[in-house]
């Protein structure tokens, strides 16, 4: 998808929340509407920013002769990296519907990475959200990434002994970048209320949106886009406890194309480098491949309110069911990913108006893929941790 077509959704949020607000604010003048700003700023440690597995870690804490000629680790610095990320939200509250709370939002957010600055980028977002009877609420909310690098996968290969294997250093390496932008739409409504008599209240949401990634060339047949819909419910039990489940499905679709891959003839008995064998083990193939997949999510996160502080644990878990019918497309045929993350976040108010975040979360990956079929850089199995501090105060 070409980037202006990508930049279009955006543009159509940010005109319909200039509307909104000239709207209600023509309709209630005065100081009914007032704008509101939340500075914030965190660091976060992130002990695996390119979700390595243990041995390409150990590659790029000490690349071999090969990688770096061939581009693998290029601009890749580090295995762990310590990021800054200050964060400006402006917005504007008022009344809107049946006087009932307005609210128009956009966050700026800044990764600066200190060790990988190739991976330094913007976020935004733009938010509109409208209060309605019985707790319930509607939020519109686009997020946009306007430059995202991921790492650097394979792009090509040239045989230049003419031995008619591919080997380390013949493999050609390029850097895949993205840009991002998803569009939701959400609905709250209270269930139950809890009150002192009936402690227990149960709050439901639903979702729907559409994400859409697209990679910059060579990798456009990495762009996947498609429909995201869920929804979850939350429990609330007493003043200082409550219990959130939530699922969400996204059918990502990607097209298919060409891309070259390093192959073993054995194993399929096709002569991919066309030099009338089928006996090479480390091949040139330049063939089909499909990206599509399924993602589900599950999510749990358990809170609790202890004075100035509140806590919150959760654990999700998250499977990729990848599509691809392809007969050589060893990367994305039959796999399955499947993501376990654990979280923990403690927010302390200060004072008015001002809090303490500080988070970590530990992440593990399985796949069913074998070490890295096709050498393209994939992610196998591999484990994260990050953790985070951060200020945010909002005037």
């Amino acid at each position: 998808m070409p980037a202006r077509h990508c930049l279009l959704p955006v543009l159509l949020v940010l005109a319909a929340q200039v509307f909104l607000v000239e709207r209600a604010v023509s309709q209630q003048p005065g100081p009914s509407w007032h704008p509101t700003i939340r500075l914030q700023s965190e660091v976060r440690y992130d002990n695996n920013p390119f979700l390595l597995d243990t041995a390409r870690k150990a590659r790029l804490e000490a690349p071999t002769a090969s990688d770096s000629v061939n581009g693998r680790f290029r601009d890749m610095s580090r295995v762990t990296d310590v990021i800054p990320i200050p964060s400006l939200q402006l917005g504007l509250a008022g009344p809107g519907i049946g006087g009932r709370t307005l609210a128009v939002t956009t966050d700026v957010t800044y990764e600066t990475n200190i060790h990988n600055t190739a991976r330094r980028h913007a976020e935004l977002q733009f938010r509109v959200e409208q209060s309605l009877p019985h707790g319930g609420g509607l939020r519109v909310t686009a997020d946009w990434r306007p430059s995202y690098f991921h790492k650097n996968y394979l792009a090509d290969a040239v045989d230049l002994n003419a031995d008619s294997n591919i080997s380390g250093s013949e493999k050609i390496y390029e850097a895949a970048r993205s840009h991002e932008v998803d569009l939701a739409l959400r609905y709250r409504y209270r269930l139950l209320k809890s009150t002192d008599r009936r402690p227990l209240g149960v709050t439901a949401e639903l979702q729907g949106g559409y994400l859409g990634r697209t990679y910059d060339a060579p990798f456009a047949g990495r762009s996947r886009n498609g429909p995201d819909a869920g929804g979850g419910l939350t429990i609330q039990m007493g003043p200082a406890w409550s219990l959130g489940v939530a699922y969400d499905v996204a059918s990502l679709k990607s097209d298919v194309s060409t891309a070259v891959l390093i192959l073993d003839e054995n194993l399929f008995g096709v002569d991919f480098n066309g030099n009338g064998s089928v006996i090479d083990p480390n091949a040139r193939a330049a063939v089909q491949v499909d990206y599509s997949r399924v993602e589900r999510q599950l999510g749990t996160t358990l809170q609790a309110i202890a004075g100035a502080a509140t806590v919150s644990a959760g654990y999700g878990r998250r499977t990729r069911k990848f599509g691809s019918t392809q007969p050589y497309d060893v990367v994305n045929r039959d796999r399955r990913d499947v993501l376990k993350e654990l979280m923990l976040d403690v927010d302390v108010r200060l004072a008015a108006g001002v809090h303490l975040d500080l988070g970590a979360k530990r992440a593990t990956q399985t796949t069913d893929r074998a070490a890295d079929p096709g050498s393209t850089g994939e992610v196998a199995d591999y484990s994260r941790f990050i953790a985070s501090a951060g200020l945010r105060c909002r005037f």
